[in-house]
């Protein structure tokens, strides 16, 4: 289960539809919301005087003053009802600044939606999901507005967890585990088997029935413990298409993986496969860097 959940929030509706699947966690864990807000003094317009820049200290002032009421409203939405909340303004780098405050406050969760414009000075939630992804070990609970909102505000019946064979992928299997412990959710082993034209039947059976071993040995571990648990196989072209088409026809609830994000002119940088599922996914994502 969970006991700490982050939400960031940049002052947008957008941003706020993650609330609901925040609440719905924290409701069922007994968990606390940690409702915050980073503000990046960059972006704020200076005030010019005889052509210099000037920082006008009591704008500044009333800023942080009016981001403050706002996570104060936020707290008190019917949706938060009944749930110890904790509101927080930051000032900083906004990836880096939330980074770290979720390590100081031991998040075992960041839930946010993955675009937002802002009602302050500018949108970030779009590029911060992908910075968070290369910055934290925090698993992240990410979600486009809209329907994959609404889904993750639902109660979870099935999460797709891919699986490539790696202790490296194999990590996003208790994090999955604590999210489908909160609904008693099913989780599917899956894995792609990437079938080239030239690929001859006995060599396509022959991997699958490794596949199949694999994905039944981490089963059986699993169901050790209380988890139900089935296992597929998907077939395409590539990866990550196998994946994405699983999803569809085994109508999961979220797909949960792990990713490799390292630094590197200022874009994210992952395994093509993790990057293509998490931008191309109609369910929400459960994402973890190991």
């Amino acid at each position: 289960m969970f006991r700490t959940l982050l939400v960031p929030l940049d002052g947008s509706g957008v941003g706020e539809q993650a609330l609901a699947a925040a609440a719905r966690l924290a409701r069922a864990s007994g968990a606390t919301i940690h409702l915050v807000h980073v503000h990046y003094p960059n972006s704020l317009t200076p005030i010019v005087i005889e052509t210099l820049p000037v920082i006008d200290n009591e704008l500044h002032s009333l800023a942080a003053e009016h981001e403050r009421f706002y996570l104060s409203q936020v707290a008190a939405q019917p949706v938060l009802s009944g749930i110890q909340t904790v509101i927080t303004r930051l000032e900083g780098p906004v990836a880096e600044t939330l980074a770290n405050h979720a390590q100081a406050i031991n998040a075992d969760l960041i839930i946010m939606t993955t675009h937002g414009w802002s009602g302050f000075e500018h949108f970030w939630l779009g590029s911060v999901a992908e910075s968070l992804l290369r910055l934290t070990h925090t698993p992240l609970w990410l979600m486009r507005p809209g329907d994959s909102a609404a889904r993750a505000a639902q109660p979870l019946r099935r999460i797709l967890v891919p699986l490539d064979g790696s202790t490296h992928a194999e990590q996003v299997l208790l994090p999955a585990q604590r999210l489908a412990a909160v609904d008693g959710a099913r989780l599917i082993l899956a894995r792609a088997l990437v079938c080239h034209q030239h690929s001859s039947d006995t060599a396509i059976i022959r991997q699958k029935q490794e596949i199949e071993t694999y994905l039944k040995e981490i089963a059986t571990r699993l169901e050790t413990q209380g988890i139900t648990i089935d296992i597929a196989v998907g077939t395409a072209d590539q990866p990550a298409r196998a994946l994405l088409n699983l999803s569809r026809e085994l109508q999961a609830d979220a797909v949960a993986l792990a990713t490799r994000g390292q630094g590197g002119w200022q874009r994210l940088i992952m395994g093509s496969v993790a990057d293509k599922i998490i931008r191309a996914s109609p369910v929400p994502v459960l994402v973890v860097r190991p």
